[in-house]
């Protein structure tokens, strides 16, 4: 009996929660449905894995270049998937690039970087991946690699939209 009422007098230790280990079926590479990248990526952001959502959303707009032969187009198709994706979630609802989307139909993908880079303000473009920490998939930084394309000009302009943002930069 004093082994019991020894017990009673005591609260139960408290376990820690079990670690759930994570891993994922198949590399995020391999992916080539859009449908299941955007789940994965609504998946990593419930589960605040901003890696996975990285790499997820880096994958989804390989994709809709991947078709392209030229670096450059797919390049460019990358960037406008990321404009259209970043536009998707700030509005809630899915959201074209049409004006781009018009304006590559009819002039090609250097017409619409040129416009961009020598453009007295930043394209929305830019500014919502810059907002987001992906300048290297901005029009002006593909400006930059590929110089031999574009116009003088364009570079010029290019260089001095980027450079704006080391200036903005806080110094640590």
């Amino acid at each position: 009996m004093a082994k019991n009422s020894s017990k009673r007098g005591r609260a139960p230790a408290e376990k820690a929660p079990p670690v759930i280990k994570q891993t994922m079926a198949k590399p995020i590479s391999t992916y080539t449905d859009q449908g299941q990248l955007r789940t994965l990526m609504e998946n990593a952001k419930r589960m605040g894995r901003e890696d996975v959502w990285r790499q997820a959303f880096d994958q989804l707009c390989a994709l809709e270049g991947a078709n392209q032969t030229d670096p450059l187009d797919r390049a460019f198709y990358r960037t406008l998937a990321a404009y259209e994706q970043l536009l998707t979630q700030k509005n809630r609802r899915a959201t074209r690039a049409s004006r781009t989307r018009l304006k590559l139909k009819s002039k090609g993908v250097v017409a619409c970087l040129e416009d961009w880079a020598r453009s007295k303000e930043a394209p929305e473009s830019f500014d919502l991946l810059v907002a987001h920490g992906m300048v290297e998939m901005s029009g002006e930084q593909l400006v930059l690699t590929y110089p031999d394309r574009f116009t003088a000009e364009a570079i010029a302009g290019a260089t001095a939209r980027l450079a704006t943002l080391t200036r903005a930069a806080p110094l640590n």
